[in-house]
C-alpha cells in the first residue's frame, strides 16, 4: 500500500493511489447529487469555480499554507449547502493534489476542508441574503487549526506515541497562524466577491425549481 514517507505522509504505490482517486470522485459526485436541488447549471458552475480554485491554490503553492481554498469551503457550503459544500471540497483537493503532490495526504486534506465546508453551512454566514463579514473572519480564522490537526493525521502510524503526535501538533502550529492570516486575508479580499458568484447560483436555482427545470428534490 505505501511505497515511501513524503513530506506530508506516506506515499501510495500506484494501484492504492487509483484506488484513493476513484473513491474520492466517487464520493464527490454521490454528495453533489444528493444534494437538494441539483441542476446541471449549477453543478457547470461549481465545476467552473473548482478549477478557478484548484488552479489558484497551485499557483500559490510556493507559500505554505496560503491558498483560497479554505473561504471558498466555507462560503461553498455557507451558500449550497453542506454536501455540496463537501463535494467541492474533495474535488478541489483532488484536482490541486494532482498537480502538487498527491499521496495518502490527500484523503486528509479533503477531510479537512469538507470539515471546514460543513462549518460554513452551520455558521450562519449569510443571513437573508446578506454576507456577515465579522462571522466570516473569525470562521476563516478558527477553522485553520482544526485544518492543520486533521491534516497532521496522515503522519501517524502505528508507532506514534500519543505524546509524539502533539509534539506534531505544537510544531504544526507556526503553520496553522500564517494559515489563519492567510484565509482572513482572503476573506477580506474576496469574500464579498464569492459571496456575489455563490448568491447568483443559488438564484438560478430558484429560477430553475419555479421552471420545472430541477434535477433533485429538497431534503
Amino acid at each position: 500500500m505505501f511505497q515511501a514517507l513524503g513530506v506530508h505522509g506516506p506515499e501510495l504505490s500506484p494501484g492504492w493511489a487509483a484506488f484513493l482517486d476513484i473513491a474520492l470522485v466517487s464520493a464527490a459526485f454521490a454528495f453533489l447529487f444528493s444534494a437538494p436541488r441539483a441542476n446541471r447549471m449549477t453543478a457547470a458552475m461549481l465545476a467552473t469555480m473548482v478549477v478557478a480554485m484548484a488552479a489558484l491554490r497551485v499557483v500559490m503553492q510556493p507559500l505554505p499554507n496560503v491558498q483560497p481554498v479554505t473561504v471558498a469551503a466555507l462560503l461553498v457550503g455557507a451558500h449550497l449547502g453542506a454536501r455540496r459544500g463537501v463535494a467541492f471540497a474533495i474535488l478541489v483537493t483532488l484536482l490541486s493534489n494532482l498537480l502538487i503532490s498527491h499521496g495518502w495526504w490527500t484523503f486528509f486534506q479533503a477531510l479537512g476542508w469538507s470539515v471546514v465546508a460543513v462549518i460554513g453551512a452551520h455558521a450562519n454566514l449569510v443571513v437573508d441574503g446578506r454576507l456577515n463579514h465579522v462571522r466570516l473572519y473569525v470562521a476563516a480564522a478558527l477553522v485553520a487549526p482544526m485544518f492543520g490537526a486533521i491534516t497532521t493525521l496522515s503522519l501517524v502510524s502505528g508507532e506514534m506515541t500519543l505524546g509524539q503526535f502533539m509534539l506534531l501538533l505544537g510544531q504544526g502550529l507556526p503553520f496553522d497562524a500564517v494559515h489563519a492570516l492567510g484565509n482572513v486575508a482572503f476573506a477580506v479580499w474576496t469574500g464579498s466577491m464569492l459571496h456575489r458568484f455563490l448568491s447568483g447560483l443559488t438564484t438560478l436555482e430558484d429560477e430553475a425549481v419555479a421552471t420545472g427545470e430541477a434535477h433533485g428534490v429538497d431534503a
